[in-house]
Formats: C-alpha cells, structure tokens, sequence
C-alpha cells in the first residue's frame, strides 16, 4: 500500500488540510518565512520554502500570518502534582499549545507500586494530549530512610519499561547511590540501560568529579540547578539542562544566563516539574516557561526550540518537536512571538483549541483505582502523636530542628535551639519560632509514626495535614495545636486524602484527593479554587514563602537537602543518618 503522505508530499494525492498563510518557524536554519503546511494522514507532507507556490488541500485554514511553530513538549512533568487526573490535566494545558509531556508517575507510584503507574498509562489513553511516561528509578527516593508502598527494583524496572509509551526511566533523585554504585540503584541503572532508552537525571549541588560519576552512570539532565555556577559546570559536563518553571522555582530566570553566555547550546530544554492546578489555569505551562526565556534575554526562535526540538532530543521522540515532513502535525500559532500568546492548537493535524479554549472535548477513561482508600495506619491516632515525648527531662532542652533555609526554601537546614518543657512535653505550642511537625507511614507496611520540631517556616496557629508528601506521600502533618493536628488528621482518614486545614477546633478548608490521596476527578475550574482557599489558610496560619503549598509537601523529601522528616526520623540528606531531636544525644 503507498504511503499516503509521500504522495501527497510528490503532489499525486491531495493534502487533506492546508494551513495556510503562516509566518514558518523554521528551528533548523533559525529563519522566519512565510509559508503553507501541507498535511496528509495527520503528519506533516510539505511545508513550503520562500517564494514556492501556495498549497491546495481538502480544507483549508487561513492563519492570517500568525506564526506556525511545533507543539510544545515538557520534558519534565509530575501529573499528580496538578491534583489533576491525566485527562483534566489534558484538558488544561492543551489550549496553551502542550501538545506533548514527558512524565514521571513515581508520585503514585509511592502510593500504588506498579498499579499506580499502570493506571496513568491507561487513563491518558486516547486523549489528545501524548503523554509520555517514564518508569519511576527510585521509589521510594531513597532506601532505608523512607517508607512507601513498595520498592522499585530491576525486576519492576523491566515490568514497566515494555510498555510502548514508557520512553525512558525516571528522574533518578539516588544521587548518592548512582555515585557510590549502590546495590538498588546499579540494578535499576543496568535493566534501564538494556532498553537504549532516556535516562533522566536529578542531581543538585552535584558538580567536579561526582557530577563525572553520575554522568557516566548513564544519567542525562538534571532539572535541579538553581545557580548560574551550576548551570555553566553541567552544561560544560554535557549534561542536558532542564530548565525548570514551576510554580516554586523559576529557574530560567538565572539560568538562562550560562545559556546566552554559551550561544545556546542544544543540551537545554524547558520543563515544569510540579505545577500547581491553579497556576496552569491563571497563566499556563510551557508556554509561560517559554515567555519567561523571552524576557530573561533569550531569543523567541531559542526559547522555543527549548521546549521542542532539544526536548524531542532528549527523549528519543522521532516523530515530534520539530514541522519536518513525516513528523506528527502537532501545531501551534501564535500572533506574536515576543508576547507569546497561543492561539490555535492543532494535534495530529486537527484543530483542538483556539483562544486559550478546548474547542474540542473528549472522553475520561475511568478506572476503579480512582475510588481505592489508600491510608492504611496500623493504630488510630491520638494526642500524644503530636507532642515530643521530653523523657523525664525538666526546665528546657537543647534540641534539633528542622530549619527553613529562607534563600532556597525548598531547602532545609538542621537548626540547634532551645525549647522549654511542659508536663513532660517539649512545649512548641507556645514557643513564637517552632512548631511541630508529624509523619505517618500511611500505606500499611509498618506503622511507622515520626516527630520533630521545625522552625522558621513562620506557621503562628491551626495545623495543615496532607497525604500529598513527596515523595512516600505518606500522612504528613503540620501544627501549632496538638487538637487541631488530631483533627486534621482524622478528616483526612474519613475522606480517604486531600489536604485539610483546622483552626480552634474547627476545619478550616478541605481539599478532597481521592486518588492516591493525590488527585481528584475534578475539573480544573473546579480545583482551582479549592487550592487558593487553602493558600489562603495557609498565608493566614503565617506560613512563608511564594508557594506556602509546595512548601508544606516537601518537608519529607530526602533527596532535597539538607535534613527532612520521614517516617524514620530526622534525616540527614548527606550522610543518611537519623538525627536525634534532643542534641545531646547527637
């Protein structure tokens, strides 16, 4: 049989749809022209050169001189960090010309083991929006200080990397176990590399000879600089930089000066990483990455090529990033490219948005996973889990803390302070500088229940509890009150997970999460306002920072450093080592 494409590229077959009249980005030879794209079988035939006659077709779209570019492409993306499902997710950043997302599952993959990530493939199929996953490297993030569901070996590594949407594995956060050749992470690395597929990268503050360890181990990128220093080592190193816009961290903003300084080297892409619903709704995705590029000084034709062509790279995506015939007819016009506002969208030829709105819905695949309970505790919580135990001591003590590093705050630091003691119990309830932080191993593997004092995250009264924890997504609490503490986490094992805030005794706010404890089946319309009455309490409470929310979830992230709470205790992102709260037995 012909192929139907080639013919109509030669002219014996018509196109079944011509846009016509567009200002071609051509992100090969950096030029701007106009042209018409020819489209046959929903790729891409012929895109016409400078002073070639116009093209004919079946159905015609007039794009009036707008500017014709790929479909943009994350190239890398938590789903569940929009508490969104893969379909509303879709129906969300369709519309700002996101037309292809690398993701990695290993949020749910926490909660659910392989179940949780074979879900996400079967609810994103047949929707518009290709998703692309990637199998999670380290789940949980780090062995022995965390507990999740179950653990991702070599063998689960293979069980996921069949599967034809899988591309690649996971951002590997092991980075000390890549480099000191752990066990786990030499077993996950070598299954991965049988695949000759992408292996994504996560490696903060990790440069000189480490950052040779980990690159040779077969890691590609990291999203996680921050710094301009950073940036220039790993772009030197050869490493892909994947220049992170997230609703916490803005990273292009510095970094983009290594990118202008090294004439924009090709190992540079555009990622969000953990976008927040309300966010993606007010301003958008990828595109938003790519303006905030623009106006960091870096050319529109370079930004864009960011966020398509260096990421299809990067993936291993043949078929995408890039208007060269054969290729995909994933389209995206935009009047100007300085401002940088998505008009049209076309997926596989067809017109699926215009003006910033889904012209064309389609079907959420459902699956009974949606419904599953997934907090299981080994014992009912009670006052006492919320209080730090003083062990017989009297007067105040000398204790650890988890401290807010108020420069980076995604960072912590370990904070030596003093605490005074009330009835046997460190009194953090009244102490204006510390409050109290609770972890529960939710997923019914060992009951596991942790403690420890934080300070400086700004928090004066109520309690926050969320099963949104990267990344064990354990029962994470955060208070003042050990009532409100109790009550917040006793909403949430009613409703199944979300978010809840308590006040004097009272729920404030709840998000309902019903999905893992990570999602909801809502329309992002809906959610949307949900989050910002939770910001709100948040802000009320005093907690610091941009993006209080964010903040609140990654206390329990060991991978981040420099100290966090996990269901095992205080630990030491470096060395591993649980801290002990009283600091003269440390």
């Amino acid at each position: 049989m012909k192929n139907k494409v080639v013919s109509a590229a030669i002219g014996t077959e018509p196109f079944e749809l011509v846009i016509k009249n567009v200002n071609y980005v051509n992100l090969f030879t950096k030029e701007i022209y106009k042209a018409d794209i020819g489209i046959a079988e929903n790729k891409i035939a012929h895109v016409t050169a400078p002073n070639e006659n116009s093209l004919t077709g079946i159905t015609e779209y007039e794009a009036q001189g707008k500017y014709a570019l790929p479909g943009l492409i994350d190239s890398h993306v938590h789903i569940e960090s929009s508490m969104l499902n893969p379909s509303n997710f879709a129906r969300v950043v369709l519309p700002h010309g996101t037309t292809t997302i690398i993701a990695d599952p290993h949020e749910i993959a926490n909660v659910m083991s392989v179940e949780g990530v074979n879900y996400m493939l079967k609810s994103s199929e047949n929707i518009p929006l290709n998703t692309l996953m990637l199998a999670p490297s380290c789940v949980p993030s780090k062995l022995f200080v965390e507990t999740g569901k179950s653990v991702f070996d070599g063998t689960k590594i293979d069980e996921m990397m069949s599967h034809p949407r899988v591309i690649g594995l996971g951002e590997v956060m092991d980075f000390q176990g890549v480099i000191n050749q752990s066990e786990r992470m030499v077993d996950v690395l070598n299954t991965a590399k049988k695949y000759n597929k992408f292996i994504q990268g996560h490696s903060p503050g990790v440069t000189g000879r480490e950052l040779s360890a980990y690159l040779a181990s077969g890691c590609e990128s990291c999203h996680e600089a921050h710094t301009y220093e950073e940036a220039v080592e790993k772009l030197r190193a050869g490493m892909v930089l994947e220049c992170r816009y997230s609703s916490s961290f803005k990273d292009i903003l510095e970094l983009s000066k290594a990118i202008i300084e090294f004439n924009f080297p090709e190992n540079v892409t555009l990622c969000t990483d953990d976008r927040e619903a309300d966010d993606l709704l007010e301003k958008g995705h990828i595109d938003e990455a790519i303006r905030a590029a623009i106006k960091s000084g870096i050319p529109p034709i370079e930004a864009i090529k960011m966020a398509t062509i260096n990421s299809a790279k990067l993936g291993r995506i043949t078929d995408r990033g890039s208007l060269k015939a054969g290729n995909i007819a994933d389209i995206v016009l935009v009047e100007n490219l300085e401002k940088f506002i998505v008009d049209e969208v076309f997926v596989a030829g067809e017109l699926i948005a215009k003006g910033g709105k889904l012209i064309k819905d389609f079907k959420t695949p459902y699956s009974e996973i949606e419904k599953q309970n997934t907090i299981i505790l080994k014992k009912k919580p009670t006052i006492d889990d919320f209080r730090i135990n003083a062990d017989d001591r009297t007067g105040e003590a000398e204790i650890n803390a988890i401290g807010i590093n108020t420069e980076t705050f995604l960072f912590t630091k370990l904070q030596k302070t003093t605490a005074k003691i009330n009835n046997g119990f460190l009194d953090l309830e009244n102490d204006k500088d510390l409050c109290t932080f609770v972890n529960f191993e939710r997923h019914g593997v060992n009951g596991n229940i942790s403690i420890a004092p934080a300070m400086d995250l700004g928090l004066t009264k109520g309690a926050i509890a969320t099963t949104v924890s990267h990344d064990c997504h354990n029962l994470f609490v955060i208070g003042k009150s050990p009532e409100d503490m109790l009550l917040a986490t006793n909403t949430l094992l009613e409703t199944g997970g979300g978010i809840v805030c308590a006040l004097d005794g009272k729920v404030k706010c709840l998000l309902e999460l019903p999905i893992g404890g990570l999602m909801c089946d809502k329309s992002i319309e809906e959610l949307a306002p949900k989050i910002d009455e939770i910001k709100i309490a948040l802000k009320e409470f005093g907690v610091i920072g941009e993006s209080p929310l964010l903040l609140t979830m990654f206390f329990a992230l060991p991978v981040i450093p420099e100290v966090r709470l996990t269901d095992v205790g205080i630990v030491d992102v470096y060395t591993n080592k649980i801290i002990p709260i009283f600091a003269n037995n440390f």
